[in-house]
């Protein structure tokens, strides 16, 4: 849980061109929603699998531009938009990195910009869920990577994302649904602000890597 985040080939070259220019078109559009909003609030439902052993939690993130504020079981993770913390209250430590070099967190405009570069994209099949529908896009590296793929749902209705899997070469998965969305909220900026001596008073390990 500390790695919070812990984020076709097709038989015809015609219709794949014609595919995954329909998928860009959808990405393009969320892409846009997402970094046009000034704020969002996510809640969403986590899902950790590895050797068959699952771990759910629930979990939310509060967003203003490339700042956010994220909540999952015991482990917090504030984005300041030049260093990323990870707080984890059950073992009582806090991570400080350079969040320039570190891929240990997933956020919408995140998951997004995976496939500006460095993926083909294709689309996968087409759900109801009550009166939404959710178009599912399958991402796949080009380059050696972890990950085997990823799928990205979409409620085509209001370009919203609905949810995300992805699939490691060693079978293990990372799941997230989206319970609720609100956008264009007042944040206060102290959402986005880490107070270190208030965690070293209260006996936390904190580490700047």
């Amino acid at each position: 849980m500390k790695k919070i985040i812990y984020t076709f080939i097709l038989l015809l070259v015609g219709v794949g061109t014609l595919n995954a220019q329909s998928a860009k078109q959808i990405l393009d559009k969320v892409y846009t929603k997402y970094t046009n909003a000034n704020s969002y609030y996510i809640k969403f439902d986590f899902n950790h699998t590895v050797n068959g052993k699952s771990t759910t939690r629930s979990g939310e993130v509060y967003s203003m531009k490339q700042k956010f504020n994220l909540n999952v079981g015991d482990i917090s993770q504030i984005f300041t938009g030049k260093e990323l913390i990870t707080i984890s209250k059950d073992d009582k430590e806090v991570t400080i990195s350079d969040a320039s070099n570190t891929d240990d967190f997933l956020t919408p405009t995140k998951i997004l910009n995976t496939y500006r570069s460095g993926y083909n994209y294709t689309l996968s099949d087409k759900i109801k869920v009550g009166n939404q529908t959710i178009q599912h896009i399958k991402l796949t590296p080009t380059a050696s990577s972890t990950m085997k793929y990823c799928i990205l749902g979409v409620n085509t209705s209001n370009n919203q994302i609905y949810d995300y899997k992805e699939i490691g070469k060693n079978g293990e998965t990372t799941s997230i649904i989206v319970k609720d969305y609100l956008e264009n909220l007042l944040i206060h900026k102290s959402y986005f602000n880490f107070d270190q001596k208030k965690y070293k008073s209260q006996g936390y390990i904190i580490t700047q890597l």
